[in-house]
């Protein structure tokens, strides 16, 4: 419990960071993007010590924000992401990750985008028969996504990201090889460019 109430807070405030400064009237080239995500496969694949191989998929949901600083058409994006995952043999068994995240994506006239990033997936929660071990996975991410302008200065945001697990550590366990560890997640959500103060 005290896990879930800490990564609300942590989205919620992130989400209130990124839409601050009501009283600012300056509109930046910087856009802001709030999204849901659904994720329709994360897997891990793991040796056991007697060499026997087994596949683990999952499925769920998430919420994501991220400021996307804009130099020309080349975005740095930082990002926050919460996920919950459930395990398809068995939805009684989850896995809650919070994974801050940075990007380097390259947008086009038309309103395609393309990336690649890194992220943190931190596991802040499990339910299941024994925890796996609780540390920090560096993932590596490649991103192709599109905006379209809905508005003065905001679009509706629709994306695909492919992520694997470079690190692996997560579920090394029990004497447990890991061999593979990757996720696919679709995004919709609505950008806005950002706004500075004119103080």
């Amino acid at each position: 419990m005290k896990a879930k109430l800490f990564a609300i807070t942590v989205i919620l405030a992130v989400l209130c960071l990124f839409s601050a400064n009501v009283n600012a009237q300056t509109l930046t080239s910087d856009i802001v993007f709030l999204k849901i995500g659904y994720v329709p496969i994360y897997s891990f694949e793991a040796k056991d010590a007697l060499d026997n191989k087994k596949t683990y998929d999952h499925h769920g949901f998430g919420f994501q924000g991220e400021y996307n600083l804009n130099f020309n058409n080349f975005w740095l994006g930082f990002g926050l992401e919460w996920q919950m995952l459930y395990y398809s043999k068995d939805v009684d068994r989850t896995y809650q990750f919070l994974t801050p995240q940075v990007s380097a994506k390259f947008a086009a006239l038309g309103g395609l985008y393309v990336g690649i990033g890194f992220a943190g997936k931190y596991l802040i929660a499990s339910k299941e028969a024994g925890d796996p071990t609780k540390k920090i996975d560096l993932w590596i991410n490649a991103i192709l996504g599109y905006y379209l302008p809905i508005g003065e200065a905001v679009f509706l945001d629709l994306e695909g990201k492919f992520g694997y697990n470079l690190t692996q550590q997560q579920f090394k366990e029990n004497g447990a090889k890991i061999i593979s560890n990757y996720d696919i997640v679709f995004y919709v959500g609505v950008g806005y460019r950002a706004t500075a103060s004119e103080y």
